[in-house]
């Protein structure tokens, strides 16, 4: 049985789209006007979701 992860909320794709794009969680923090905190909780839940284990590998998802 295969199992699909699952869907990610919109604020999960922007920062996961940011994150893609090489900025910083700061720099994602401050653009989305939420702590870094924030974004390391999407960041954190969107690789859970994805089954991703590297933030490099956020880009991929965009090719």
């Amino acid at each position: 049985m295969a199992v699909r992860p699952l869907p990610l909320t919109s604020r999960e794709r922007e920062v996961v789209a940011l994150a893609a794009q090489q900025l910083s969680n700061k720099e994602i923090a401050e653009r989305l006007v939420v702590s870094v905190r924030t974004v390391e909780g999407h960041l954190y839940r969107a690789a859970a979701k994805l089954g991703i284990d590297h933030r490099a590998d956020y880009a991929k998802l965009f090719e």
